[in-house]
């Protein structure tokens, strides 16, 4: 792929991690490589590289490195969206302002604050 310029000159995005989720699907075995990716999708290895390690930060993915490369594999989907309802952080009563409040109805500001400001 080569690499696109927005009007401001910077770099835009081509490869998304979507992209890279789908190599997993067209590649034949139960693993990839950054080669794998930069090939199916036009990139550097880099970029594939960095898109992998982006989806691995995020507990998409896994990696181990094996005979001087490193191997990547989807992670258990169940492991990775898997909310116990009875997590007392869903029930802990909290007094951030003064009055106690359930923190289950407020769970998205407690942990990542206030984004309609």
């Amino acid at each position: 792929m080569s690499k696109d310029r927005s009007d401001s000159g910077r770099y835009v995005e081509t490869v998304t991690l979507a992209d890279v989720l789908a190599i997993f699907e067209e590649v034949e075995g139960p693993v990839v490589t950054s080669g794998d990716v930069a090939d199916a999708l036009e990139c550097s290895r880099e970029t594939a590289r960095r898109k992998l390690g982006q989806l691995e930060d995020q507990g998409r993915v896994k990696s181990r490195q094996t005979a001087g490369r490193v191997v990547w594999w989807l992670a258990d989907e169940d492991s990775v969206h898997e909310v116990d309802p009875s997590d007392p952080i869903f029930s802990r009563t909290t007094y951030s302002s003064g009055e106690p409040t359930d923190a289950s109805e407020h769970v998205d500001d407690i942990l990542y604050g206030n984004r309609s400001k």
